[in-house]
């Protein structure tokens, strides 16, 4: 897949940027007693600093709140204490119930993930009255997350207190305050005691009603960047602080890089070794190896570097040599055994053939069991492209703007007799092959149905399965019948090779988005970037497009060299970001 778009492409003829702006408290231990009465007076309070004032939770460059909040926190072996002043001159409060929802009085808000990778964290609200709403959320709403309102935070000390008088619209009032006590006890996850966690992900937010009916206002400690709280990857830290001791702070995200690589066997071990010592200190997590080598396989692994086996799937001359019925067909009848499209070396398997997934499924199984292999890499597992990147049409004198028949498979006599067996047609009767849906699918699912036989037979072995696929779930069932949105593997590299469309580095950010969202958190998205297009500073555009969007990392071909890899590393260093080791 990689190779034909590098070959046919060659035939044609940085911006620093700040580290994470995420606000950061340090809570220090107390030994002064604190009584929960929502006053605030205690010595522990006086001592601890007020937080940065709350900002509108879209960003600073939206219009600073009208009225001041600001927190504390203070803690000690038992719970984790949290002050609030919420300056107010109209203080309101009327829902009385527990667990009702308290947003619709003006209220406060705690959102704690001691563990923070965004999963079941916890969520603790109260109004002017001190009525209590507090739930557990499985993971963000954005990604299909459920809230559990039957969580209670047991043992939960909680008082208010005011300057002023509750409900009275004809005097004016300065504050309200908010005093808790949270047990850790209460966020134990299983057996995992939050108190081993020495910085937290947290948050505070202040719904306000300004006037009646709304709309209401959202100000917040740490901003999300759009009026939804549920970001925990934009929440603040809290830093357990114990004396002089002031944990380090971690990193805002783990990302894992990856490169595609040819195997270089005229290189020395020391050049070897000192590839990826330099790939490694600058932010690679892995290296994807088209083909085998035990010695270049040791040396990745003794550099700290994982080492995956990237073999094509359906694209396999070796196979079809042995069996020539196996080849593909084109809606003109004619067989990538003989005839392959667009280059040579384009041999591709027909999927229906069960001796096909059977025999590739085999030959992964056996390659994942060579020696240094962390995993294995699927590459053209798909059919022919019916539609070639538009930068490659004049290659060949083609406009794909349609689809022509001779890049149309697989029309062979297995396929239409399956077919003909699902629906009771003959595919090539069908009058807009490139418009009927079911035969569109039985072609999608029959690539899909090799990639689940080779999955589950690596997956009872305990082996890592990936795959390179085309970009978005969208473009790919379009231009190579590749439905990968639907397959169960647990890593995916799409080719987001911009030059290759005629566009720019922001394109990789829109694919990438449609990519994550269509997985969930049920897999990792890598994007591939292809490294000679990206120059100057739409190298760093491109990883912002990449990791703003979701990415779990990005994946690289045809390079970087050592000044891409030094950018590479100065871009981690700069957003806090730390590479998967």
């Amino acid at each position: 897949m990689k190779r034909l778009l590098l070959l046919l492409a060659l035939a044609l003829p940085l911006t620093a940027y700040a580290r994470s702006s995420a606000p950061v408290y340090d809570a220090r231990r107390t030994t002064d007693r604190i009584k929960i009465d929502g006053k605030l007076t205690e010595s522990a309070w006086k001592k601890a600093a007020p937080s940065s004032e709350f900002v509108d939770i879209r960003g600073t460059e939206w219009p600073a709140p009208t009225k001041s909040t600001t927190v504390r926190m203070v803690w000690d072996d038992d719970f984790l204490y949290v002050g609030a002043t919420l300056v107010e001159d109209n203080i309101t409060g009327s829902i009385t119930g527990r667990d009702d929802i308290i947003y619709h009085d003006n209220d406060f808000e705690v959102f704690i993930d001691p563990f923070g990778d965004g999963k079941l964290y916890y969520e603790i609200e109260n109004n002017a009255l001190g009525t209590v709403m507090d739930l557990l959320m499985e993971k963000p709403y954005s990604a299909d997350g459920q809230f559990i309102m039957s969580w209670d935070c047991k043992g939960l000390k909680l008082a208010v207190s005011m300057d002023g008088t509750l409900n009275n619209a004809n005097d004016s009032d300065r504050a309200w305050y908010v005093e808790m006590a949270i047990p850790f006890d209460a966020l134990h996850r299983g057996f995992l005691d939050p108190r081993q966690q020495k910085v937290w992900r947290m948050n505070f937010s202040r719904v306000e009603w300004l006037k009646k009916g709304g709309p209401e206002e959202n100000w917040v400690w740490a901003p999300t960047g759009k009026v939804d709280i549920h970001v925990p990857a934009k929440w603040g830290y809290v830093r357990f602080c114990d004396g002089d001791f002031v944990p380090e702070m971690p990193a805002d995200r783990i990302v894992k890089n990856w490169i595609w690589e040819r195997l270089k066997p005229d290189w020395t071990d020391e050049r070897y070794a000192a590839h990826f010592r330099k790939a490694y200190d600058c932010g690679i997590s892995a290296i994807l190896f088209e083909g085998y080598d035990e010695r270049i396989y040791r040396l990745c692994k003794e550099a700290g570097l994982e080492a995956h086996y990237w073999l094509w799937t359906m694209n396999r001359a070796d196979l079809l040599k042995e069996h020539p019925e196996w080849g593909v067909v084109n809606r003109k009848g004619e067989s990538s055994f003989d005839k392959p499209a667009y280059v040579d070396y384009y041999r591709f398997l027909c999927p229906s053939h069960p001796e096909v997934a059977e025999a590739i499924a085999a030959d992964y199984l056996r390659c994942a069991n060579l020696k240094y292999v962390d995993g294995m890499h699927l590459d053209y597992v798909r059919f022919p492209d019916v539609v070639l990147p538009v930068s490659l049409w004049g290659n060949y004198g083609i406009d794909q703007s349609s689809e022509l028949p001779e890049y149309d498979y697989c029309y062979c006599e297995l396929c239409r007799a399956k077919f003909k067996e699902q629906t009771g047609r003959d595919p090539l009767d069908v009058k807009y092959p490139n418009e009927d849906q079911s035969w569109i699918n039985f072609r999608l699912d029959a690539i899909t149905s090799v990639v689940k036989k080779v999955y589950d037979t690596l997956a009872a072995d305990g082996k890592f399965l990936s795959a390179a696929v085309f970009p978005g779930p969208t473009m790919a069932k379009r231009m190579v019948r590749q439905d990968w949105g639907n397959w169960p593997l647990k890593a995916y590299f799409p080719m987001t090779y911009n030059g290759f469309y005629y566009e720019g580095p922001e394109w990789i950010g829109r694919s990438v988005a449609e990519s994550v969202k269509t997985v969930g958190e049920r897999a990792a998205v890598y994007p591939g970037l292809m490294y000679p297009d990206l120059k100057g500073a739409d190298f760093v555009k491109a990883l912002d497009a990449a990791y703003g969007n979701g990415a779990s990392g990005v994946s690289f071909f045809d390079g970087p060299d050592d000044a891409g890899l030094e950018t590479l590393k100065a871009y981690l260093e700069q957003h806090n970001y730390a590479p998967k080791r």
